[in-house]
């Protein structure tokens, strides 16, 4: 494998190193799209945190959006993603 490569794995992986993160990736993944509003409301947490943390997510290519009027939705990049949060999710599941 090659360096760029391994370097695009580990910035992926520091991407769903934050708690944070994982929560409104966790919420996506149940709701399959939400606008920041709905996002705040779910998890009960302030508008401009979950605003910068979508902005990291969307950089990293973990999120997509797509405009509607004047709101913004946000869902899960691709099913790649889906698998990843499932088999953390899972693989913690089995020590509890």
């Amino acid at each position: 494998m090659n360096i760029k490569t391994i370097n695009s794995m580990a910035n992926l992986a520091r991407l769903f190193g934050n708690e944070l993160r994982i929560k409104i990736l966790m919420y996506l993944l149940e709701k399959e799209e939400a606008c920041v509003n709905e996002i705040v409301q779910g998890l009960n947490l302030k508008q401009s945190t979950v605003s910068n943390q979508l902005k990291i997510l969307k950089m990293g290519k973990i999120i997509k959006m797509r405009k509607e009027g004047k709101k913004i939705f946000y869902s899960l990049a691709d099913s790649h993603i889906s698998v990843i949060l499932n088999t953390l999710r899972d693989h913690v599941k089995e020590d509890e």
